[in-house]
C-alpha cells in the first residue's frame, strides 16, 4: 500500500522535479525492501541446525569446482541419513579430494560429514552463510577420504544431461581440461580464472600479488572481462561483413554484430559459470546492445540505473556484497566522466594522426585508473581493510594487454576449441599471461604501494558513497550544496566510531586481544590462516609485519595485559580450574568451554565476562573495554534474525 501510494504521488508529482525525485526514491527504497523481504521468504526452508559428524548423503552432482588439492562438488540431495525429511529444498556443498573421478549429473552416495551455515565468527566479519542461503545451500562439509560411489549411465554423459545449466558445466569441465593440456601452470591457473571463472588453481601467492597490486578484479569475471570479449566479437564481425561491400551497403551490420555480441556473451556467461558479478556485467552490456537495436543511446547513466535495477531484482543480497558496490561505483562515475567532460574531450578524435589517438588513449587509460581508483577507495578500504595505491600504474600495463592481447586470443581459443585446433592460440597466449603475472608481482613488492586502513565505518562510508551519487545524478553546481551535510555527517561519524579491541569467536576456539597502544595483536597459538589474516586486516596490520605485530599464547589461561595509562587485564581460559582466582585479578574473564559463576566474579572485581553459555546461545562477540554502556556485542544481536544465521542449534530468528 504503501508503495502505491508513492507511486501515485510520483506520478502526479512528476513535473516537480526535486519533490518528484523524493518521491520516485522512497517509492525505490520501499519496492527494495518488498523484493528483498520476498528473495528472504523464499529462500530454503528447515536448514541443517546441528552438525552431522557422520552421515550418508545421496543425490545428483550439479556442481564441480577445483579448489587446488580439493574439489569442491555441489549435490541436489534425494536424501541424508540422520534427517527426518526425505525431499529438500536446499543443496550441499562438499569437499572431496582433488584426484576424485566426478562429473555433473554423477548419482552419487557419499559418507561425509555436514556442518550448519556458519554464521559470522564475530560481529563486523563477512557473512559466507547469506551468500549460501541465496545460492539455496543449506549445508556444508567434506567426504571422508574416498568412501563415495558413483553410478553413471553407458550412454554418453552429455546426451543424459536435460538442463542447459548442467549442460555448461561439463563443457566447462572440457574447456579447464583443454587449458591443462595446452598451457602450463601458473598461467594456466589464469587462464581458467579468465576463460571459465575457476581460479581454485591459481597460487595463493599469485592472488596475494594480484591483491597487492590492485589486479585482483581480473580474476573474478565482470565487466571488465564480458566487455573485452563482446566488444571483440563485435569488432570482427562488423569488421568482417564491412569487408563485403554488398551487404555492408544494403544490411544494418551494426546490429548484426551486435546480435552476436550478444550471443557471444550468453555462451561467455555460461562458461564462467554464471556467477553474479558476470551476471550483472551481462545485463549492463545487453542494455548496450538492446539500445544500439532500438537506435537508441547506449552508453549513459539510465544504462547503469537498469542494469543496477535489473540484477537488485534478481538478487537483491548483492548489494551488501563488495561485487556490487564495486562494480556499480566504477561504472556510475566512469560513465558519468564520459558522458560529460570525457566527451568533449573525446570529441573529434577521429580526426586526429595516430600518434596523437595514441596518447588520447593512453592518457584517458590513466584518467580511468584515477577515477576508479578513487570511487572504490573507500569501498575496498572497508571490505579489506587496504588499497592499492599503485592500482593505476599496473592497469595501466595490465589493460592495453588484456584488451590487445590475451582476450581476442581467448575469442580465437573458444572458437577454435571445438575443432581441436586451439593449442597455438593458447600457447600465444601464455606470454602474456606471464606480463600480467610479471606486473603484479613487481607492483606487489613495493612495501609503501599498499596502505592498510582499519576502523572505517559503515555508515561513514555510506555517506560518502551517497554524496558521491548524488554529485553523479545531479551536475548543476548548486545542486551539489546538499552533498556538504551529508560529508560532515560521515566525517563525524568517523571520528567518533571506535573499533572493539577484543574479539572471541562463536566457534569457542578462536580469539584476539589487539594492544593499541603497542600495536601488538594477542592470538591462540592454534589460530587458522584464514583468521589471522581476517583479523590483521581487520586492525590494519600488515601480514610482511608479522613477526612483529603478532604475538601468540600457548598457555592454558592466557592474560593479556592491554594498554600502557589505563591498562586493562583480560585472562582468557578454555576451563578455569578456579575462575575465583581469574575474576579477582583480571577486569575481563573469557571461559571458552564452560559456565562461569556471574554473581560471584561481578563480586571479585571483574567487570566484563563471556563464557560458554554466552557464547552457545549468542554467538561470537566483541569486547570494547571503553565503552561503558554496552561493551560486549554479539552476533545475535547484530546481524538480526535472519534465516541463515544458525546458533545454538537453531535459526536464529
Amino acid at each position: 500500500m504503501v508503495l502505491i501510494l508513492l507511486l501515485c504521488g510520483f506520478w502526479r508529482s512528476r513535473r516537480r522535479a526535486m519533490v518528484a525525485f523524493v518521491l520516485q526514491s522512497l517509492a525505490c527504497l520501499v519496492a527494495g525492501l518488498l523484493i528483498a523481504a520476498l528473495h528472504t521468504q523464499a529462500g530454503p526452508t528447515n536448514l541443517l541446525t546441528r552438525t552431522l559428524y557422520s552421515t550418508t548423503v545421496t543425490g545428483v552432482v550439479s556442481a564441480l569446482e577445483p579448489r587446488g588439492s580439493r574439489l569442491r562438488a555441489t549435490i541436489d540431495p534425494t536424501h541424508i541419513d540422520g534427517l527426518d525429511q526425505d525431499g529438500f529444498d536446499w543443496k550441499v556443498r562438499i569437499s572431496f579430494l582433488g584426484d576424485s573421478d566426478l562429473a555433473i549429473g554423477d548419482q552419487i552416495s557419499v559418507k561425509a560429514r555436514l556442518f550448519p551455515l556458519r554464521p559470522p565468527s564475530v560481529p563486523g566479519d563477512p557473512d559466507f552463510a547469506r551468500n549460501l542461503y541465496f545460492s539455496d545451500i543449506g549445508a556444508t562439509g567434506f567426504a571422508f577420504g574416498r568412501q563415495f560411489e558413483v553410478s553413471r549411465s553407458q550412454s554418453d554423459k552429455s546426451n543424459e544431461i536435460s538442463s542447459l545449466l548442467s549442460y555448461f558445466e561439463v563443457l566447462r569441465q572440457s574447456v579447464s581440461r583443454r587449458i591443462d593440456d595446452g598451457m602450463r601452470p601458473p598461467e594456466a591457473g589464469i587462464a581458467k580464472a579468465l576463460i571459465i571463472g575457476e581460479r581454485g588453481d591459481v597460487r595463493p601467492d599469485i592472488a596475494e600479488d594480484l591483491r597487492k597490486s590492485g589486479l585482483a578484479h581480473l580474476l573474478a569475471i565482470s565487466g571488465l572481462h564480458m566487455g573485452l570479449l563482446c566488444g571483440t566479437v563485435f569488432f570482427l564481425i562488423r569488421l568482417g561483413l564491412s569487408a563485403v561491400p554488398t551487404i555492408a551497403l544494403r544490411y544494418p551490420i551494426k546490429k548484426w554484430a551486435a546480435v552476436g555480441a550478444m550471443v557471444a556473451g550468453l555462451v561467455y556467461l555460461g562458461l564462467s559459470g554464471a556467477t553474479v558479478p558476470t551476471q550483472r556485467a551481462y545485463v549492463m552490456l545487453l542494455v548496450v546492445w538492446v539500445a544500439l537495436l532500438l537506435d537508441r543511446r547506449a552508453i549513459s547513466l539510465r544504462l547503469v540505473g537498469v542494469a543496477a535495477v535489473i540484477v537488485l531484482l534478481l538478487r537483491p543480497d548483492v548489494v551488501l556484497g563488495a561485487s556490487f558496490q564495486l562494480s556499480f561505483a566504477a561504472v556510475g562515475a566512469l560513465v558519468a566522466f564520459y558522458d560529460g567532460p570525457g566527451r568533449r574531450w573525446l570529441d573529434g578524435q577521429g580526426a586526429r594522426p595516430w600518434f596523437e589517438r595514441a596518447m588520447v588513449y593512453l592518457v584517458g587509460l590513466v584518467i580511468t585508473g584515477i577515477i576508479v581508483t578513487a570511487v572504490t577507495a573507500p569501498i575496498i578500504g572497508y571490505h579489506f581493510g587496504r588499497i592499492s595505491a599503485l592500482g593505476v600504474v599496473a592497469n595501466l600495463i595490465a589493460i592495453p594487454v588484456m584488451a590487445f592481447w590475451i582476450m581476442p586470443l581467448i575469442v580465437a581459443a573458444l572458437a577454435l576449441m571445438p575443432f581441436g585446433f586451439e593449442y597455438p592460440v593458447l600457447w600465444l597466449m601464455q606470454p602474456g599471461l606471464t606480463v600480467l603475472l610479471d606486473t603484479a608481482s613487481g607492483l606487489g613488492s613495493v612495501e609503501w604501494g599498499l596502505w592498510y586502513v582499519a576502523g572505517l565505518d559503515a555508515v561513514a562510508v555510506s555517506c560518502a558513497m551517497l554524496a558521491l551519487t548524488w554529485c553523479v545524478i545531479w551536475r548543476d553546481r548548486w545542486l551539489v550544496l546538499p552533498v556538504i551535510p551529508i560529508l560532515i555527517a560521515g566525517i563525524i561519524i568517523q571520528s567518533r566510531h571506535h573499533s572493539p579491541d577484543i574479539l572471541i569467536s562463536g566457534d569457542r576456539e578462536s580469539w584476539a586481544v589487539f594492544d593499541r597502544d603497542q600495536q601488538v595483536l594477542h592470538i591462540p597459538q592454534k589460530l587458522s590462516s584464514f583468521q589471522k589474516s581476517l583479523w590483521m586486516a581487520r586492525f590494519g596490520l600488515r601480514p610482511e609485519n608479522e613477526d612483529r605485530h603478532l604475538q601468540t599464547c600457548a598457555n592454558d589461561p592466557c592474560r593479556v595485559v592491554m594498554g600502557s595509562d589505563r591498562q586493562k587485564t583480560i585472562v582468557i581460559a578454555n576451563t578455569f580450574a578456579n575462575p575465583f582466582y581469574a575474576c579477582r585479578n583480571a577486569d575481563i574473564v573469557v571461559d571458552l568451554k564452560s559456565d562461569l559463576p556471574q554473581t560471584q566474579c561481578r563480586a571479585a572485581g571483574a567487570d566484563i565476562l563471556v563464557d560458554d553459555d554466552v557464547l552457545w546461545w549468542q554467538g561470537g562477540v566483541t569486547i570494547d573495554p571503553d565503552n561503558h554502556e554496552n561493551p560486549v556485542r554479539s552476533v545475535r544481536t547484530e546481524t538480526g534474525g535472519w534465516p541463515w544465521i544458525v546458533i545454538g542449534g537453531r535459526i536464529a530468528r
